[in-house]
């Protein structure tokens, strides 16, 4: 399955069969997985008979907008019929009784899911989650996929399936979509409901997909968004227009340097050099920018998250000693935060969305880095910058913590490769609701270059990965 999405309905409509589709999906899936650790079940019964569903659709002429496409979902996003363990021995391993709202919009649309993913546990802990084990990068093994969605990011990027569901608390769709050589949107806070997914933090938090092209990413977007009347942040929002055409004539783009890019790998920086000079080329204006408060922004980010995480999750306290250490350490800190550090630090929100308010005053969209360094190395999942080995939690969302705070959309988007042969990424972000600029020029990037097509050659984990426990779904 090497293309996208609009490749494979393309196929449909020369007279491919959903049912070999969806068949070869999943049976891309059992080898994808048994090199990267990748999936906690595989959706079988509940994909054929879609599949069935789909070929009579295409057959009659009723063919719906991602009729017969897989897609993977992440293990914190319920699926009808099927556990939703968010990575957790102290889940209800029950089958749910209703999908997510985001699944039962693409399922509405024609859309199959063939699995549910692995993440971090309950899309917090750290890389190495005890139940489930960790996940591998499709590119190199000994380096992690990226959390929390990781699973659903190396399944997209191994080309098991098309297009995955995340969520993204401080960069968990953008980061593994960076390490992964995906394009993968965390949209404006409200865009796209979250009911059925499980929660983590309510100020911070969105579901978001991971695609191969950003042409993928803005048909899904225009599906998933939209109020569902439970969501109390999903509001009413007018129609999404995509931007056509490839003239990016008119549109600024503001490259932010200072503390956003001190550190950063020279191959980080100079895919955004190459996005920057792209867009420049189709029209675009570039200009420079400085966010003042950007150097407090993750660790406060981090403050917030904690904090709502500890809300969730203290109900467990009898049950820690089951939890993954550092979701514990991360709870612990949470419950620690006095009420007014937590109240400071949603005010410093406020000062930030002034700051970035400032910034597109005078510029549409604001190009920083993704993540300032190629995948982390397992099993400490340390990164390197530059040739210098840094802590993974010092460096990993320090531009992608902007978003979450300010509720503003980013995008990571593929801008090649670092000498190491791992994907890099820069983030385009947008102000609120402004995500159809951000995937127009992204979409324009990507007629011009080809990083995104990049398809990596998967190796047999055991073969190079000792000590990264992982597990097999029934």
């Amino acid at each position: 399955m090497n293309g996208d999405t609009h490749d494979l309905l393309d196929s449909y409509r020369a007279g491919a069969d959903p049912r070999s589709v969806v068949a070869d999906s999943l049976a891309r899936l059992r080898v994808v997985h048994d090199a990267l650790n990748t999936t906690i079940a595989f959706l079988d019964d509940r994909a054929h008979a879609a599949a069935e569903e789909s070929a009579r659709h295409w057959a009659d002429g009723t063919a719906r907008p991602l009729e017969g496409v897989p897609f993977a979902v992440k293990d914190v996003i319920d699926v009808e019929g099927v556990p939703t363990t968010g990575g957790s021995w102290v889940s209800d391993d029950a089958p749910k009784a209703r999908s997510a709202e985001v699944v039962r919009r693409l399922e509405a649309a024609g859309a199959i899911a063939v699995s549910k993913d692995t993440t971090t546990e309950f899309a917090v802990g750290g890389p190495n989650p005890p139940r489930f084990g960790t996940t591998r990068n499709p590119w190199d093994p000994t380096r992690w996929a990226g959390g929390s969605s990781m699973g659903t990011a190396a399944s997209v990027a191994a080309r098991a399936v098309p297009f995955g569901l995340g969520t993204d608390v401080g960069g968990s769709v953008r980061l593994p979509s960076a390490w992964c050589g995906l394009t993968g949107l965390k949209p404006t806070s409200g865009a796209i409901p979250r009911t059925g997914v499980v929660p983590l933090s309510w100020t911070a938090e969105t579901v978001g997909p991971l695609c191969r092209s950003a042409r993928d990413v803005e048909l899904l977007f225009g599906l998933l968004r939209g109020p569902d009347g439970v969501d109390p942040r999903a509001t009413a929002l007018p129609p999404f227009l995509p931007e056509p055409g490839d003239d990016l004539s008119g549109v600024r783009v503001a490259v932010v340097g200072g503390y956003l890019t001190e550190m950063c790998d020279g191959a980080v920086r100079d895919g955004i050099g190459l996005l920057a000079r792209t867009l420049a080329e189709a029209g675009a204006e570039i200009v420079e920018a400085t966010i003042p408060s950007a150097e407090e922004v993750l660790a406060i980010g981090y403050r917030i998250v904690w904090v709502e995480a500890a809300t969730v999750h203290r109900v467990n306290a009898a049950r820690w000693a089951e939890y993954d250490p550092v979701l514990v350490s991360r709870i612990s800190q949470g419950i620690a935060t006095p009420a007014v550090d937590y109240l400071l630090a949603q005010q410093f929100r406020v000062r930030l969305q002034r700051e970035l308010d400032d910034v597109f005053a005078r510029a549409d969209l604001v190009l920083v880095p993704t993540c300032p360094s190629t995948a982390p190395r397992l099993p400490e999942a340390t990164v390197v910058v530059d040739g210098e080995e840094f802590p993974l939690y010092a460096a990993q969302s320090r531009s992608t913590m902007l978003g979450n705070l300010t509720g503003a959309p980013g995008l990571a988007v593929p801008t090649g490769f670092a000498p190491d042969g791992l994907p890099v990424s820069a983030q385009l972000m947008a102000p609120p609701h402004g995500e159809a600029v951000a995937l127009h020029a992204a979409r324009v990037f990507q007629s011009l270059t080809a990083h995104h097509l990049a398809t990596p050659s998967l190796r047999k984990s055991s073969d190079v990965c000792s000590g990264v426990s992982g597990t097999t779904p029934d």
